[in-house]
């Protein structure tokens, strides 16, 4: 799996960035961005552009559609709250920190705060566009749907307050040193965004502005008056370095980039599926390899996908269309899959205690063929419960079998062309 080394050496910048804060921002967006462009196209060759054009033709097509045709008591208000709800809690923030930082910039840290505010703002303006492109996206339904619609303007300007508290919030806990106290304060925003939304879908416009102002009056003046850090430079670099990391591992489901140290998650509810292989010679790289998946961040992207699938199959369960949409996330998360090469490749560790080559290749390929199994199971659920007849569902059924086959095979010799390549070197 994908991760961005982390080196201990100078950053790569003149001396003369040093005394403009701003411009070594702009140099290390830059650079980030320098680093990744190359490997987006590797991304949309691998069909995941064609996925989202895709949904986003056939998301507008079926949203026309059932604008027409509404059902009569359709939850309105809970699909809004459901759909901006998360948008408005969910916020991180992007400082472009490197752990080397600390020995270089530590010094300028009383001139950082141009640096700072150049990255809140980096980091709030697409998180804003999302809410507001949400909030369009779901006015014209809540305006036909709803008994009492609110106007655009209102909702949106509300959303938008909304944010900025839950986003101030977000910052204030990234200062406290505390980590009980902060992981209190990021309840309670969860807590809060969640609540100031539904109050700006169920009540009247006097009494959510009352009670979300309220409340986001006493929420910030908590979060101002908790102990913080003035500058929290190893938290800054640390979530910054996961988020890089997350990054490189989604484009290591695209394209091979170097094997590195992985983010490791306790996750200790799922020990079980590998310790079924313990103590067992032919399957000891199958027990290390299922034991780094379940605790790697590939899995949650694996999870992410299988939740934002459903839904979409969810809503175009009636259609046909359906079988193609599970054509195509089946191939997006045979794409992730491919990471499952990379789990350790290169690990020193292969020259001291060596696994039969065929034995590897056989535990690739069966994790593999496992986790896509399960994942087209679970796509296969709400095409099942769809009101397709049952030869359409049947035929569904049968294709999704048929590229799961035709998917495994690929990824099978796909492994053995690695393997032997390492061989020959």
């Amino acid at each position: 799996m994908a991760r961005l080394r982390v080196n201990a050496r100078a950053p790569k910048f003149q001396g003369r960035l040093l005394q403009d804060t701003e411009q070594l921002w702009r140099y290390r967006v830059q650079e980030f961005w320098g680093e990744v462009i190359p490997y987006l196209g590797y991304v949309i060759q691998s069909g995941l552009g064609f996925v989202i054009a895709f949904v986003f033709i056939a998301g507008t097509a079926l949203y026309a559609s059932f604008l027409d045709q509404i059902p009569a008591g359709f939850p309105v208000r809970e699909l809004g709250w459901m759909l901006l709800s998360p948008i408005v809690a969910y916020t991180t923030y992007r400082t472009f920190l490197q752990s080397a930082d600390l020995g270089y910039l530590l010094r300028l840290e009383h001139r950082m705060n141009r640096y700072m505010k150049r990255s809140v703002r980096y980091s709030l303006m697409p998180r804003m566009v999302l809410l507001m492109a949400a909030c369009l996206i779901y006015w014209p339904l809540y305006s036909r749907a709803d008994e009492a619609p609110k106007p655009l303007f209102v909702l949106l300007a509300a959303f938008v307050v909304l944010k900025f508290v839950a986003a101030y919030g977000a910052w204030g806990e990234r200062h406290m040193h505390d980590r009980r106290l902060k992981l209190a304060c990021r309840i309670i925003r969860y807590a809060w965004s969640w609540g100031a939304a539904a109050c700006w879908l169920w009540l009247d416009i006097g009494m959510a502005g009352l009670w979300t102002g309220l409340g986001g009056l006493i929420y910030i003046a908590a979060i101002w008056k908790l102990p913080k850090l003035a500058f929290p430079w190893e938290e800054h670099i640390a979530l910054e370095q996961v988020h890089r990391n997350r990054i490189y591992t989604f484009l290591s489901g695209f394209v091979d980039l170097p094997t590195m140290n992985n983010r490791r998650f306790s996750r200790p509810w799922l020990h079980a599926l590998g310790n079924r292989y313990a103590f067992q010679k032919k399957k000891a790289y199958r027990y290390l390899l299922v034991k780094s998946f379940v605790r790697s961040e590939l899995l949650g992207i694996v999870l992410r996908l299988i939740v934002i699938g459903i839904i979409l199959l969810w809503w175009t369960k009636d259609s046909i269309w359906s079988s193609l949409l599970l054509l195509l996330l089946m191939i997006t998360i045979h794409a992730q899959l491919k990471a499952l090469l990379q789990l350790h490749r290169h690990d020193v560790w292969l020259k001291l205690y060596p696994v039969a080559n065929q034995d590897r290749s056989v535990a690739i390929s069966g994790v593999y063929a496992q986790v896509l199994g399960l994942c087209v199971l679970l796509l296969l659920l709400p095409v099942i419960a769809g009101g397709l007849s049952i030869q359409a569902k049947g035929g569904i059924g049968l294709g999704a079998a048929a590229a799961y086959v035709l998917l495994c095979w690929q990824r099978k010799h796909a492994i053995e062309r690695l393997i032997s390549t390492e061989e020959e070197e």
